[in-house]
């Protein structure tokens, strides 16, 4: 995720990434159990149409063999063989819609329990307190992803956050996610977002894409207040209307409050890439620092079914 006029800054980061990449040059550094980094480079396109670029190191190859990598990346999901995203538009097969996630039961410090797996940019990925942890590693793209593996077009969620720093973090939910990261993976990254912004102006929630790693922002973000040390939920449903177009709508409120009976964000999206894919579920925690380190970000009572 990003914000506004954060192109210009990395436009010189990008020459570099560019030299790098016709030198083989990867200089991520490994990661252990907990942690991993990854990079990569993105494009957005903001609800006024401005283009803003953000550009990390050449992406990696995964190996196809589903497993995390040593530097938090995912192997391909979809495909043993680490192709493009396959066409999920044909015989639909079994369709998995449900799932749950409350991090009870795991232990302070420990590992968020399978099916979630890294698939890049993490720094700190583990559970405090019955709640998921995350922290992205600091790059010129920021942007930690834990992805969960489903099989479904049209979900209806809800989870609950908590910033630490609500001046410079984001916290998005993806869905059609593919496993993907950015442009650091193949397939490179997929799907629709929800987006609590925090770190810019005005602060409030949007809704996003990523197709082929780049996130284009869908709506202006609708202005609401985004507390650190409060527990807000998000409620994001994502449904195709028809061969063409997808309706995603969402809307947030402090945990401990009434839910609002109406949608706050309402947006169609008619543009190719994801049009009637399947796919899982993935949780991002942004940060704007470029550097030093990210502030930890919560997640917790999370539920995914399909949306009716």
């Amino acid at each position: 995720m990003l914000g506004h006029n954060r192109g210009a800054l990395f436009l010189g980061v990008l020459s570099a990434a560019l030299l790098g990449s016709a030198c083989g040059g990867d200089n991520d550094g490994a990661g252990d159990d907990s942690t991993g980094s990854g990079t990569g480079a993105s494009t957005s396109t903001e609800g006024d149409g401005t283009a803003t670029t953000d550009t990390q190191s050449p992406p990696r190859t995964n190996d196809g063999d589903n497993d995390t990598t040593e530097d938090g990346s995912m192997d391909d999901p979809d495909t043993a063989s680490g192709d493009e995203d396959p066409d999920s538009t044909g015989d639909p097969g079994p369709v998995q819609c449900d799932f749950t996630e409350s991090f009870d039961g795991v232990r302070d410090g420990g590992a968020w329990p399978s099916p979630w797996v890294m698939t890049g940019g993490v720094e700190v990925a583990d559970v405090q307190g019955g709640r998921g942890r995350l922290r992205p590693v600091t790059s010129g793209y920021s942007l930690a992803r834990m992805f969960a593996p489903m099989d479904c077009t049209d979900f209806e969620a809800t989870f609950t956050f908590e910033f630490t720093d609500g001046g410079t973090q984001g916290a998005g939910f993806y869905v059609r996610q593919n496993g993907g990261h950015l442009m650091l993976s193949q397939p490179t990254g997929r799907g629709y977002s929800v987006f609590a912004e925090a770190f810019r102006d005005p602060v409030g929630l949007g809704v996003w894409r990523e197709v082929g790693g780049a996130e284009e922002n869908l709506a202006p973000v609708e202005p609401m207040t985004i507390a650190p040390n409060v527990r807000y939920a998000v409620r994001l449903r994502v449904a195709q209307l028809d061969a063409a177009t997808t309706q995603l709508q969402a809307k947030m409120w402090a945990a401990d409050a009434e839910e609002p009976a109406g949608w706050q964000v309402e947006r169609t999206d008619a543009g190719p890439g994801l049009q009637g894919v399947r796919g899982g579920v993935a949780i991002d925690a942004w940060s704007v620092l470029t550097a030093g380190e990210a502030s930890d970000m919560f997640f917790d009572d999370i539920v995914v079914t399909a949306a009716s």
